[in-house]
């Protein structure tokens, strides 16, 4: 696993961390932290990098050409 790649997940784990419990803790709600969780984790894990970074884990190869086909 690259260093960067491990520092892409690491972002992604500690920012939804970070974000669930602080709309927990200014809404006391976890139905509205769960769902604004869930909207930032669908458009973060939807970017180019984070969907390379998942298909590099899964073992997939990719030539070049095939590192900017999403």
């Amino acid at each position: 696993m690259r260093a960067r790649d491990v520092r892409a997940i690491t972002f992604w784990l500690t920012s939804s961390l970070v974000l669930l419990f602080a709309v927990y803790a200014a809404t006391r709600s976890v139905i509205a932290a769960a769902a604004l969780l869930a909207a930032y984790n669908a458009w973060l894990l939807s970017r180019a990098r984070m969907r390379r970074v998942f298909r590099r884990l899964r073992g997939e190869n990719m030539d070049f050409t095939g590192y900017y086909i999403d």
